[in-house]
């Protein structure tokens, strides 16, 4: 499944980070790339349920070829800390949304849809993750889905892609893995997962960039 010059790629949640950093580097190859954020020109509001129908309404005129699924976050630093809406919308952008995108997606396939990637974080979806506990839950809900619909008869390749820590606005500045040097650039992550979902080899596998 390698790239072809006609591709239209959307990315939702692709106005920071990882997102802004895979459309760069999509643009910057003459690829039709679009994203759907809050801040992009075609809003996205995925924390608020009553607001899905009409990112899905969008997301089928835009007819993609392939969907990346790049948003997330979460409040940082003791769990009984903070609101239960702040985990809330933790929970609703980095695991109900994208969760309520492939059922929809499965039961009503884009016939030019080819496939789906999931961003992942091989931090928060295999171990504890102190400090961010509602996005690290999120994060493992989703490796769950992924890997079990993998096992499903699927109308598009769906992949995991999982990023370690990257030197992001998600990522503390005085943080230890900034510190001691583990944390990469999200422009590196992000062309080396272009590379991957090209590769047809891997049509249904997984794959971590520590």
């Amino acid at each position: 499944m390698k790239l072809a010059e006609d591709e239209r790629i959307l990315v939702l949640g692709g106005s920071r980070g990882l997102g802004a950093a895979i459309v760069t580097e999509f643009s910057q190859k003459n690829f039709n790339v679009t994203s759907f954020s809050r801040k992009s020109k075609i809003k996205a509001d995925f924390a608020n349920p009553e607001k899905w129908n009409d990112i899905l309404i969008q997301v089928k005129e835009y007819h993609p070829t392939r969907i990346i699924f790049c948003a997330g976050g979460g409040p940082y630093g003791p769990y009984g800390e903070y609101q239960w809406k702040d985990h809330s919308w933790a929970l609703k952008v980095t695991f109900e949304f994208p969760a309520f995108l492939l059922h929809y997606l499965i039961q009503n396939p884009l016939s030019e849809l080819q496939q789906i990637s999931i961003i992942g974080s091989s931090i928060a979806e295999s171990k504890p993750d102190p400090g961010a506990a509602a996005y690290c839950a999120a994060k493992h809900a989703l490796r769950g889905l992924v890997t079990s619909l993998q096992k499903e008869n699927l109308p598009f390749d769906l992949r995991l892609l999982s990023p370690g820590y990257m030197k992001t606005d998600l990522l503390p500045i005085d943080s230890a893995p900034r510190n001691e040097g583990r944390a990469r650039d999200p422009f590196d992550i992000a062309r080396l997962m272009i590379h991957s979902i090209s590769d047809p080899a891997l049509r249904l596998q997984n794959q971590s960039f520590d």
